[in-house]
């Protein structure tokens, strides 16, 4: 997560004016809402909520000129933070759990099995399910969406019909690959 940088003194002064007026007021107000942001933190399993709170409080006090501007209530202001934080957070754990365990390579057995088993499900499909099936599921990004179209328009249907029958196609697929592995 990118973290922003520490507020000066004089941007945490204005965040605390902006709290309150009455600096000890202020300060109860600063503990109040950092504490909830701590909870909101914790209560989506976020490991170091009280950093991810720290996080948010510090964006608010680098930006207090347009915050004031923008919010009138403190709270909602730091609550408007807190999803940009988490995403980000949660991003940064997704990419550090990913970097640790590489998947693990599946056996070439396996592998094999499941080839066996792709090929006896397909044989299963009539021909022209078969076709659709092999074309609407082939190719990479902008190639397999005009390919779609193209299908689409082959068959005389609109996407969302074609979807629909890709879609019961490889549930059956699915199934019966589900059964096949179970089986062998």
């Amino acid at each position: 997560m990118k973290r922003e940088r520490q507020p000066t003194p004089q941007e945490f002064e204005k965040l605390l004016a902006w709290f309150d007026s009455d600096r000890d007021k202020a300060g109860q107000t600063f503990n109040l809402i950092h504490c909830r942001l701590i909870r909101i933190f914790a209560s989506r399993g976020c490991v170091d909520a009280e950093a991810l709170a720290d996080e948010v409080v510090n964006r608010v006090a680098t930006r207090i000129d347009k915050v004031i501007v923008d919010y009138n209530d403190p709270l909602r202001c730091c609550l408007g933070f807190v999803e940009n934080v988490y995403r980000e957070d949660l991003r940064e754990q997704q990419m550090k759990f990913a970097a640790k365990e590489p998947p693990a390579p599946r056996p070439s057995d396996e592998l094999e099995r499941e080839d066996r088993c792709l090929e006896k499900c397909l044989e299963n499909l009539v021909q022209s399910e078969r076709d659709l099936f092999m074309h609407y599921f082939q190719g990479e990004k902008r190639a397999r969406i005009n390919r779609r179209r193209k299908l689409a328009d082959g068959l005389a249907v609109t996407l969302n019909a074609l979807r629909i029958r890709a879609h019961h196609l490889r549930k059956e697929m699915h199934q019966c690959m589900v059964t096949c592995m179970s089986g062998n």
